[in-house]
């Protein structure tokens, strides 16, 4: 009895000590984590959208070689002099979670409050009618000449005739690897 006794202290404490030399030579190749630099999320335009205003989407074509920043198939993003101060179509946009930059279309999908048709809506705030749903309550609406896509989406939605407005931004959702 005395022999397991002995047995039992002589494996605990080998075992103690084999734990703390490890603990001890970890401790030694440890080195300090470097602070991560935070993200900083920008405040979106509307959504997670940023509107672009020094950045314009031009055929490759028509493009000066100085100022284009990248090409997405045939279309440059090119910098420009001047910055946008109508949202329409084609104007860029950039998302601050991805940091991908995209064109709008000039459309605005809409989800209409029960009871209303989006003859009405095109009537009241002067868009066009792209298409519309029979059976929904969902329609396609577009921006006229004049008109600016973030202050036409939030005058559908303080209208009190849609329930849901989004902007339609032209994004690449899934990428080939």
């Amino acid at each position: 009895m005395k022999f397991n006794k002995i047995a039992v202290l002589t494996a605990s404490v080998l075992l103690s000590s084999s734990v703390m030399a490890q603990v001890i030579a970890d401790k030694g190749l440890l080195t300090p984590v470097n602070k991560v630099a935070k993200h900083i999320v920008q405040k979106g335009d509307f959504g997670a959208y940023k509107v672009e205003r020094n950045l314009a989407y031009v055929p490759q074509s028509l493009a000066d070689a100085n100022s284009v920043i990248s090409t997405k198939g045939s279309m440059a993003i090119v910098k420009i002099d001047a910055p946008v101060d109508h949202v329409t179509k084609g104007t860029l946009v950039r998302n601050t979670l991805t940091n991908e930059v995209s064109a709008l279309s000039g459309n605005i999908s809409v989800l209409l409050k029960d009871g209303i048709s989006a003859a009405q809506v095109s009537s009241e705030t002067g868009l066009v009618i792209v298409s519309s749903y029979a059976g929904t309550q969902i329609a396609v609406l577009k921006v006229t000449g004049t008109q600016d896509l973030i202050e036409a989406s939030n005058l559908l939605k303080s209208s009190g005739l849609v329930k849901v407005a989004k902007i339609e931004v032209l994004e690449v959702m899934h990428k080939a690897h």
